[in-house]
């Protein structure tokens, strides 16, 4: 898995439109706000004066109009006045566009502001972006609305999915990396911003597909050996020759010596072994389908249900004896 950043579906900085002395903030850092609401305001009183003094001039030139005293363009002048003036006062409040989350504050009540500085951070966090890269051999293997799978160290347990959003066209020159941005479904707000994650791209799904884990073949030329195992079922008071040997090395009954309470003296008891199970090598011929470092799939060759070998470490002869000292289901 590759190593990601969480950051919101909207996060952008926060910053008036106009230079003023802050007067007034209304939320905390992390409180959750809805559109419409007033997030800061600056000092109004200069704003104040100029739209009063606009909504006089309008109300004055309105009446010579209808008088018959001024042109029309006078008018529609002094509207237009009004109309800035009224303008002017809205630049003084920072309005929440949306639903979401004060992320961060960066100034206090009384600092002097630009356009050019930051007030605070608003975050989104309905739906979330992953930011994470793609080193450059796994880079043909990545395209947009892939699935995507991230866990986060806050919640180890509970996989987030998405799908890939953009692929970068520019690889990274320090990291050799190529940037993928993924949206990742967050409806109960759990992820948070700034979190890291564990992200993994499904590259190729399949439905019943047959896998097996790829230390389980051997490639020989240019053909793929799989190696199933047939098990024998010994008859009634009849075993294989290396089962007696292993019957005689180990006796099969080992002696072991317990202390009975109320007794003088020491009791031998028999404990029985575990029944030792064998069977016999089937080297099959195997058609891939699908490989990574560590499963793959497998398109002819093996059945499902077959016994296999799962860790060949030296290429095993067809029909010989194994002994089978362990059997997994469902590795995967």
């Amino acid at each position: 898995p590759s190593l990601g950043t969480i950051k919101g579906f909207h996060e952008f900085d926060l910053k008036f439109p106009i230079p003023g002395n802050v007067e007034y903030i209304n939320f905390r850092e992390g409180e959750k706000i809805t559109q419409g609401d007033i997030i800061a305001s600056l000092d109004q009183k200069e704003a104040l004066l100029k739209l009063e003094y606009a909504k006089v001039e309008l109300e004055k030139q309105t009446k010579l109009f209808e008088l018959g005293s001024i042109v029309e363009t006078k008018l529609k002048q002094s509207q237009l006045e009004y109309q800035s003036a009224k303008a002017e006062l809205d630049k003084t409040n920072l309005v929440a566009l949306s639903d979401g989350y004060i992320g961060s504050l960066e100034v206090s009540k009384g600092s002097l502001v630009s356009p050019q500085d930051k007030v605070g951070t608003f975050v989104d966090l309905k739906d979330v972006y992953v930011e994470f890269g793609v080193i450059e051999k796994d880079i043909a293997k990545v395209k947009e609305g892939q699935n995507v799978e991230v866990v986060v160290d806050s919640y180890p347990d509970q996989v987030f999915k998405g799908q890939v959003e953009s692929v970068s066209p520019l690889v990274e020159g320090r990291s050799r990396t190529l940037k993928v941005t993924s949206k990742i479904a967050n409806a109960d707000e759990k992820i948070k911003s700034g979190m890291f994650g564990r992200v993994n791209v499904l590259v190729y799904e399949k439905e019943q597909a047959l896998v097996i884990p790829s230390s389980s073949f051997k490639k020989k030329e240019d053909q793929y050996l799989a190696y199933i195992v047939h098990v024998e079922e010994a008859k009634p008071g009849q075993t294989t020759d290396k089962a007696e040997d292993q019957l005689s090395l180990d006796k099969k009954v080992k002696d072991k010596t317990k202390k009975r309470k109320g007794g003088a003296k020491d009791v031998q008891e028999a404990v029985e072994e575990p029944k030792t199970t064998f069977g016999t090598i089937e080297v099959r011929t195997i058609e891939v389908s699908y490989a990574t470092p560590d499963a793959i799939e497998v398109k002819e060759g093996v059945e499902e249900g077959d016994l296999i070998v799962v860790d060949v470490e030296q290429e095993l002869q067809d029909k010989s004896k194994v002994e089978i000292t362990e059997t997994q289901e469902g590795i995967f």
